[in-house]
């Protein structure tokens, strides 16, 4: 291999490891998303949670798991469904990347919170 062509994979290399520490705090704040959705459901299921209860619940897990680009009342929708309620959040994360060229992460989680 010459200089040129280790210069090139180096290139390459660097690339993909930038991308990769740009998305990986994203991709570690939505598995936090889904975690704190997950234990809402595990504790209000069954419950019969009324908005009020699953919204108190959001915001204090949302506190706790320190999500600061999360606003519990505006980005969860909380809506009826059949058997209790539905609980959704849907967001995107863009990261700089180079110049005016971002990195765009898309969401969308629904979990479903029975009475």
């Amino acid at each position: 291999m010459t200089a040129i062509g280790a210069i090139l994979v180096l290139l390459v290399l660097g690339s993909i490891g930038f991308v990769v520490i740009q998305l990986v705090p994203v991709y570690l704040e939505n598995m936090r998303i889904v975690q704190v959705m997950n234990q809402v459901k595990a504790d209000l299921e069954g419950q019969n949670a009324t908005v009020t209860d699953i919204r108190k619940a959001l915001g204090r897990r949302v506190n706790i798991e320190d999500l600061r680009d999360v606003n519990h009342r505006k980005d969860f929708v909380v809506s009826r469904s059949g058997g209790g309620y539905k609980v959704q959040i849907e967001y995107e994360r863009r990261k700089a990347y180079f110049g005016n060229i971002y990195l765009l992460a898309e969401f969308d989680h629904t979990v479903e919170i029975i009475k």
